[in-house]
């Protein structure tokens, strides 16, 4: 009966899944210009532990992937985002459309000073900057040279991006209601907006621009037009997030595996990852935030991108191949793979202006077939974390779930991760123990369980993934009480071997080792005696098999 319903959940989820899959995308962009982000956070003067976070929201580090627009403030005020329940990103578009904050970001593209004139300097300066290795070469074969890497800023103005950061319901770990740990936990909300600097606004904009031979009263005419010009923001998308900068106490068993922080250290690391993460998100929907390129080599992988482009240890980015169609006689893109970011020394710097060697980053492939070179790379962000479902066979067995969360991106090791885990099994175990102490010979188990583990991949679509974990078992049954409920610490070695049905979806099987390192004990009865005599032979190897899908 439980091998039918394992083969029938498969079944299932495999039709869903490969459902969902089968349409593909219709057009991959093949260009990519470097967007900028003016960053603002609501001054939320009454919210509780505000003041706090407030004081070291200038110690956030903004992403090199975006041209940094912020302003001389990084804070949006009055705060009516939480007055407004439903109605906050209209709200905060209000907002910035009452304090001119488009204005205030197109004028410091150019530069815009208190007499009003204004210059091309960070408009050129960011149009070198953002040109890649291939526009350097054919700029330097073109008459123009490097002024037509220059006229690249133009083409980025309209690429500027609003983003304002509410938080909300700041608290402490212990104001939060979990013990044992310190740190913070917060709400945020993100809303990001786009500056509209279309061509009936951008000629608006022109005819502002003071010149050398202006007459003072020309001059003072283009001022009060500028002052009357409104520059329309549009808004894009909306996020929402629970962020938590914790670590155990020191005096837990846990703590002593974690380098100490100040209470202070977390918060700041808490108002970093509420930016960092509402980013993120937001790169999953917008498709100017997707850094795309092409296959500079194979074996080992590589591209043209690295710091400049945010890239970051395992950012997933899906691989197309643009075929012709004789139906519709268009090149159309079809998905050949998928590639992470290689560890972070893999990562090139490329924070300088291109001259025609810029270097590369190397990447792995996970799912596909051969790729080559030419091939488009297109950024598709991922949640970060796989789910296992399936059964264990052996004396420890029966239903089986795992969670694999990807390490990658916050210490820049690729396919490294944590994972949690969690089965439960049922079976009869006589004449081993005096029962009186438990009720009776039919148990239920309830294991629940952490650890780490580290993938290698074997081929494009098989992967190896050795993991090392530690949990604790608990037997209940109909008669004994909870305070009679025995429990035992196991630790348990093990590796896994994941195919490829889709890119997130894979069969999967492995073995791992039960190996119980406490005795059998509950809270009335005491210790017990050891865990597989009192469960006799319980302990020792156990196959899994089941299916394995990532988000």
């Amino acid at each position: 009966m439980r091998e039918l319903v394992i083969t029938s959940l498969f079944i299932t989820l495999t039709v869903c899944l490969f459902g969902q899959g089968a349409k593909e995308e219709k057009k991959v962009p093949t260009t990519y210009d470097r967007s900028s982000l003016t960053v603002l956070f609501v001054d939320n003067q009454t919210e509780n532990h505000w003041r706090e976070a407030r004081e070291k929201i200038s110690k956030i580090v903004f992403s090199d992937k975006y041209n940094n627009n912020n302003l001389e403030t990084l804070f949006l005020s009055p705060n009516t985002a939480s007055k407004v329940p439903g109605d906050a990103q209209n709200e905060i578009a209000n907002n910035l459309k009452n304090l001119r904050v488009a204005k205030k970001v197109v004028a410091k593209w150019y530069n815009r000073k208190p007499d009003g004139t204004m210059d091309m300097g960070m408009v050129h300066e960011r149009g070198r900057f953002t040109a890649t290795d291939a526009d350097f070469l054919l700029a330097q074969t073109s008459k123009r040279g490097n002024a037509a890497l220059e006229e690249f800023g133009n083409r980025l103005i309209n690429l500027s991006y609003i983003l304002v950061l509410d938080l909300q319901s700041i608290k402490t770990m212990a104001e939060a209601g979990v013990d044992k740990t310190k740190g913070w936990q917060a709400n945020v909300k993100g809303y990001l907006y786009k500056v509209n600097f279309n061509d009936e606004v951008k000629f608006a904009f022109y005819d502002t621009w003071i010149y050398d031979d202006d007459t003072e009263e020309v001059k003072e005419q283009k001022r009060k037009a500028f002052d009357a010009l409104d520059i329309p923001i549009e808004p894009v998308l909306q996020k929402s997030l629970t962020i938590t900068s914790s670590q155990p106490e020191s005096d837990t068993g846990l703590g002593l595996l974690f380098k100490p922080k100040s209470t202070e250290q977390l918060l700041e690391e808490l108002l970093q990852k509420s930016y960092d993460e509402t980013v993120y998100r937001i790169e999953m929907d917008v498709e100017e935030f997707k850094v795309k390129t092409a296959v500079y080599q194979t074996r080992p992988l590589r591209a043209k991108i690295g710091l400049k482009e945010g890239l970051q240890t395992d950012t997933r980015f899906f691989v197309y191949e643009y075929v012709y169609n004789e139906k519709t006689n268009k090149a159309e893109p079809k998905r050949r793979g998928v590639i992470r970011a290689a560890s972070k020394s893999k990562i090139t710097d490329n924070r300088k202006v291109a001259a025609g060697d810029m270097g590369t980053s190397q990447f792995y492939q996970v799912h596909g077939r051969k790729l080559d070179q030419g091939f488009i790379l297109q950024q598709q962000n991922d949640l970060g974390f796989e789910v296992s479902l399936g059964a264990e066979l052996g004396e420890i067995g029966g239903g089986y779930g795992r969670v694999d969360i990807r390490l990658g991106r916050l210490i820049g090791i690729r396919s490294l991760f944590i994972y949690l885990e969690g089965g439960f099994d049922a079976g009869d175990y006589p004449s081993a123990i005096d029962y009186s102490l438990l009720g009776e010979e039919s148990f239920t188990f309830l294991r629940i369980g952490g650890g780490i583990a580290k993938g290698m991949q074997l081929t494009r679509n098989l992967e190896l993934r050795p993991y090392f974990g530690a949990g604790v078992e608990m037997a209940s049954n109909d008669k004994n009480t909870e305070d009679n409920a025995p429990s035992a610490i196991y630790i348990k070695p093990g590796v896994n071997l994941a195919l490829n049905l889709k890119h997130n979806f894979q069969l999967i099987g492995g073995m791992g080792v039960y190996a119980f390192v406490s005795d059998a004990e509950s809270e009335n009865a005491g210790v017990i005696g050891p865990w597989d005599s009192v469960f006799q032979d319980r302990t020792g190897p156990s196959a899994f098999i089941g299916i394995k899908f990532g988000f």
